[in-house]
């Protein structure tokens, strides 16, 4: 069994192959841009910083060898590029780690989470009386193989403004079955696209108000299923995991810095995730003898 940062460098390099080999025809052509993206993902994957992944990789020839670097960047280079690189690109490299689970039919959950941006202690904020200061990430997640399906970031509250296009695009890249949700996403209109755009069913608790108006809220009120509900919370958990093991602040201090940022942790926590479970199951399959069984029946880690 490859040792997992190697398996994660070459799954890495793989779902990077769509990505033009340089940003302009003028290009110095000494890098490119897979190799740059392959580069960002490991020092998300490290918890290191532009110059500690160069670092690092002069002490992993084999990793090296994956990426094919010749020759080590200048960190300074790394930072220059994400700062050009188009955030919507990593939307389009999220897509391609979906691929990895060949996933059937999901549960869908969405729900959102903060990023500290800023390095500030809670003891110093407190003393200073800091205003807290967050990039709002919102994400759908499988709570099946628990990955992320889609996901946008922004600054400040909002979540409900997102939910028709971040399901939009989950739908063109799984099977839908139900779309679950917390209170902040209960308006008649998601109900509403959910059934008849998507062909799902939508579960998410009425907010308790006197007259509860709109045809599938009445619905969900009086037949509100508990037992399928109950796996929102697998979202949580994907978050929880996230943030565990990538951190939960983000290096970058502009705004436009920071989305391309927490578009670059979506794709290394599937990248990371697909790695995980395919461990898991290598080991599982030593230890019960020979299946025929796929990475996608796999369904807990």
């Amino acid at each position: 069994m490859a040792n997992r940062l190697l398996k994660f460098s070459r799954i890495l390099v793989r779902i990077t192959r769509k990505i033009p080999l340089f940003s302009c025809r003028k290009s110095k052509k000494v890098y490119t841009q897979r190799q740059h993206v392959t580069v960002l993902g490991l020092m998300k994957y490290l918890r290191t910083d532009y110059r500690g992944v160069i670092e690092t990789l002069d002490l992993m020839p084999e990793v090296r060898q994956a990426i094919g670097l010749n020759q080590l960047p200048h960190f300074t280079t790394i930072h220059k590029f994400l700062q050009r690189f188009n955030r919507y690109r990593f939307d389009r490299l999220l897509d391609q780690t979906v691929d990895l689970f060949k996933a059937g039919p999901c549960m869908l959950a969405i729900d959102g989470t903060g990023y500290s941006s800023t390095y500030s202690s809670e003891y110093y904020k407190v003393r200073i009386k800091q205003r807290r200061t967050f990039v709002l990430s919102i994400a759908t997640v499988d709570t099946g193989n628990k990955f992320i399906v889609s996901q946008h970031s922004r600054k400040g509250m909002g979540e409900n403004t997102w939910f028709k296009p971040l399901v939009s695009r989950a739908a063109r890249l799984v099977d839908i079955t139900h779309v679950l949700g917390d209170k902040a996403y209960d308006c008649e209109v998601n109900h509403e696209f959910v059934r008849q755009t998507i062909g799902a069913r939508c579960i998410v608790p009425i907010r308790r108000k006197p007259v509860v108006n709109g045809y599938h809220r009445k619905q969900m009120e009086r037949d509100f299923p508990e037992n399928i509900y109950h796996r929102r919370s697998l979202v949580e958990c994907v978050f929880s995991m996230l943030k565990r093991r990538f951190g939960s602040f983000l290096q970058s201090r502009s705004l436009a810095q920071q989305n391309r940022e927490v578009g670059l942790l979506g794709v290394v926590f599937n990248v990371y995730r697909y790695v995980s479970m395919e461990t898991c199951l290598f080991l599982w399959m030593i230890s019960t003898g020979p299946s025929q069984r796929t990475i996608s029946e796999l369904k807990t880690y």
